[in-house]
């Protein structure tokens, strides 16, 4: 399983700011789900990879992306594109 985790995730959201931003508090009780999910779905045998909604709007998300797969069907002896 992949997931791309945004601030939602984690935390409650705020107010929109005058400028039209919106944040969000850390909340530990969502995070707290969030990760028995986690554990319920590891124990259900499924592998888990997440990765942060910031990672993916890098200007280098692209490579590192390409470099997750590469390295996740290396270990899984798949070939590569």
């Amino acid at each position: 399983m992949i997931e791309v985790d945004g601030a939602h995730h984690y935390g409650t959201k705020s107010p929109t700011s005058a400028d039209g931003h919106t944040t969000y508090t850390a909340s530990p009780k969502l995070y707290s789900e969030m990760v028995a999910e986690d554990r319920r779905l590891r124990l259900a045998g499924y592998e888990i990879y997440c990765f942060g909604g910031w990672e993916l709007t890098r200007p280098d998300s692209p490579q590192l992306i390409s470099n997750f797969f590469t390295e996740l069907l290396t270990r899984h002896k798949k070939p590569t594109p």
